[in-house]
C-alpha cells in the first residue's frame, strides 16, 4: 500500500467529480480561488504594490508599519484611525450578529484594502488583528480621499459611491426575514418615501414573489396592516403610521 498523509487521502477522496456533481466545476475554481487569496506573496516593494503604481513618479503617501501577532489594529465600534494596505501577513476580521451569535470570522492576505471606514469618518464594523507579524502601510482617511481625486471627479464620484454601496450592503438585513406580516412592515417602512410618490409603482404579484411568500398571503398581510391603521392599500401602499409599522417589525 502506498504509504501517505491521511489528511490529504481524506482531501483527494472529497474532492468533487464532475460527472457526479454538476456544480463541481465552479465549486473547485471558487476552493482554487480561496487558496490564491490566503497563499498571496508578501510585497517587497513599491514596484510590487499597486498603490505604490498609482503613485506614479510621486512619493507615495502611505506610511509603513509593523504588527505582531495577536496585536489589534483596529476595534469593531471604534473609529479607525487610518486606511491600511497589508503587505505582508495574514489578519482576521470579526463581528458578532447583532443577535450576540457566535462570531463571524474572517481572513485577509497581503493586497488587502482594511479599515475603509476611515474614508467616511465612520466606526470599523470588524475587530482587525493581526494573527501573524503583519506589515501594512498605512493613511489617514482624509488625506487618502484627497489622494484619490479631488471633489467632483470621476475617480471621487465612484468612491463615494461605492462606499456608499458598502455601507447598505452590511446595514440592510434580508428582505425575506422574520414572519410574512413582518417583511411587509419593514418593506413599507423602509420604502415610505418612495411609495408616498408612487404608491403602486410595484405590482403586488411581483412584489409578493421579492419578499417571499405567496399573493394570498401578502394579501392577507397587507388587510391586517390596514385594519390596524399602520398602512393605506386601497391603491398600492401609502404609509399612516409608521411607528405602528415599527413596533410590527420589532416584534
Amino acid at each position: 500500500m502506498r504509504s501517505g498523509c491521511t489528511a490529504c487521502a481524506r482531501s483527494e477522496v472529497a474532492r468533487p467529480d464532475p460527472r457526479v456533481h454538476p456544480h463541481a466545476g465552479r465549486l473547485a475554481r471558487s476552493l482554487k480561488q480561496d487558496a490564491e487569496v490566503l497563499s498571496n506573496r508578501a510585497i517587497t516593494s513599491c514596484e510590487d504594490c499597486v498603490l505604490g503604481r498609482a503613485a506614479g513618479v510621486q512619493r507615495c503617501h502611505f506610511g509603513p508599519i509593523t504588527r505582531q501577532a495577536g496585536d489589534l489594529i483596529c476595534a469593531q465600534g471604534q473609529h479607525p484611525p487610518g486606511v491600511y494596505f497589508l503587505n505582508a501577513g495574514l489578519v482576521s476580521l470579526s463581528v458578532v450578529t447583532p443577535r450576540g451569535t457566535e462570531p463571524i470570522m474572517m481572513l485577509r492576505g497581503p493586497s488587502s484594502l482594511l479599515c475603509i471606514e476611515a474614508l467616511r469618518g465612520q466606526p470599523s464594523r470588524h475587530d482587525v488583528r493581526a494573527i501573524s507579524r503583519v506589515r501594512l502601510c498605512g493613511l489617514s482617511g482624509k488625506r487618502m480621499t484627497e489622494w484619490i481625486g479631488p471633489d467632483r471627479s470621476p475617480a471621487r464620484a465612484v468612491l463615494d459611491l461605492m462606499l456608499q454601496e458598502d455601507q447598505l450592503q452590511h446595514m440592510e438585513i434580508n428582505i425575506r426575514e422574520g414572519p410574512c406580516l413582518s417583511r411587509v412592515a419593514r418593506f413599507a417602512l423602509t420604502y415610505s418615501s418612495f411609495l408616498e410618490e408612487r404608491p403602486d409603482a410595484v405590482r403586488k404579484r411581483l412584489l409578493a414573489k421579492t419578499l417571499g411568500m405567496r399573493q394570498e398571503t401578502f394579501s392577507r398581510c397587507l388587510t391586517k396592516l390596514e385594519q390596524c391603521g399602520a398602512i393605506d392599500a386601497s391603491q398600492g401602499i401609502r404609509v399612516r403610521d409608521p411607528r405602528r409599522l415599527s413596533a410590527i417589525v420589532s416584534e
